[in-house]
């Protein structure tokens, strides 16, 4: 690993391990603390200590709330896939400056061909890797990879609880099975899994089957309701599917979510900021066709990026310095706004929602004060 990472045993981060251990934590917290003073002291020093690798734009589904898949027709228009080689390379690139922490996504990264193979040289890195995948293609071949080279952590996008939900959404009923079959086929090679789901108007019904497909497999699923509009010339219209302000206030009461974050407070204005991520600092995306960007959610059309394989991975992380240039003023009406804390609506969204980085992100903004009881900014 890099100089640089190595020197930290002369650092607060040992410290942070002694601490942990005095206090005697169990071993779940006694790493996450070890986690949180990597990721502080790569913060600090401009150390790329977390990736996402973006294997491919393609996807096994074709869902309407889809922020990011392309299909084949899009990705000639805008470039070619990495092959096997140059991930590889890359991995071993990374692994060299720092990175630790190593996400596998898409699209669904295991719709490569080249999957086990990627996959199998990067674990012989040393990366701790996560992996981002809906589940439909988690096979045998798959499951016998996982349980031989058990990954750090899985995510599993589910969509539904039914093959006609899945149908509406997805245009692919069978995904429905096959996910199931998936998820409890990755129950059985690996100790825990994540699910999440999306919810727009064609699934909000299921919610409630979703989740006691979750307590029924002892995962915990967490929801996004307000999805972002898609990016990065992906075809998605989000916002016609996605449930409208009286929809998601309706939602949110039928399942009784929480919006009050008790204990959220919001830090003083002077003190806010647009970008309050790892992004550029210590974290950065490998986008399908190899360029480096700090954020993958970035819907800039002339983002901060660059080629590593081109121009070498320091210049190219070198750059990502830039990412947060224009983005550390937040809109005037966020400035004093009392749910600033719970709103988590970075620069990045508001420019998704908006295409400016400085302009408020109205449909979150409605959302989150009406569910606070506040009057909407005109």
């Amino acid at each position: 690993m890099a100089d640089s990472v190595q020197s930290m045993e002369n650092t607060e981060v040992i410290d942070e391990v002694t601490e942990s251990a005095a206090e005697e934590l169990n071993p779940v917290e006694r790493w996450d603390r070890l986690q949180k003073a990597l990721r502080d002291y790569a913060s600090e020093n401009h150390v790329p200590y977390k990736a996402s690798f973006e294997l491919t734009a393609r996807c096994s589904l074709k869902c309407k709330m889809c922020y990011m898949r392309l299909d084949e027709e899009d990705i000639k228009l805008q470039g070619r896939e990495l092959t096997t080689d140059e991930w590889i390379k890359l991995g071993e690139m990374a692994a060299e400056a720092g990175t630790v922490d190593l996400l596998l996504t898409g699209g669904e990264p295991m719709l490569r061909r080249d999957f086990k193979d990627i996959y199998t040289a990067l674990t012989d890195m040393g990366f701790l890797i996560r992996v981002y995948t809906n589940a439909t293609l988690a096979d045998d071949e798959i499951l016998k990879l996982f349980e031989e080279r058990p990954p750090h952590n899985v995510e599993v996008s589910i969509y539904g609880a039914s093959r006609e939900t899945y149908h509406a959404i997805a245009g692919w009923a069978d995904g429905y099975d096959r996910m199931v079959r998936g998820v409890d086929g990755l129950l059985t090679v690996l100790p825990s899994i994540k699910l999440k789901t999306t919810i727009i108007r064609d699934n909000a019904h299921d919610f409630a089957a979703m989740s006691e497909f979750a307590r029924a497999r002892n995962v915990l699923l967490s929801t996004v309701s307000l999805p972002c509009p898609a990016i990065r010339g992906a075809r998605a219209d989000v916002i016609s599917h996605r449930l409208n302000l009286s929809e998601l206030l309706t939602f949110h009461a039928k399942n009784n979510f929480n919006m009050m974050n008790d204990g959220c407070t919001p830090p003083p204005a002077e003190a806010r900021t647009g970008i309050y991520c790892d992004a550029g600092l210590s974290s950065y995306s490998i986008l399908w066709h190899g360029a480096m960007v700090a954020c993958m959610t970035d819907s800039d059309p002339n983002p901060v990026k660059a080629y590593p394989l081109e121009i070498g991975f320091a210049a190219a992380w070198e750059k990502m310095k830039d990412f947060r240039c224009g983005k550390e003023v937040i809109p005037e009406e966020c400035k004093t706004c009392e749910v600033y804390a719970e709103c988590s609506c970075c620069a990045v969204h508001h420019h998704m929602e908006t295409g400016s980085y400085t302009k408020r992100n109205k449909y979150g903004c409605d959302f989150y004060r009406i569910s606070h009881g506040l009057p909407l900014i005109k």
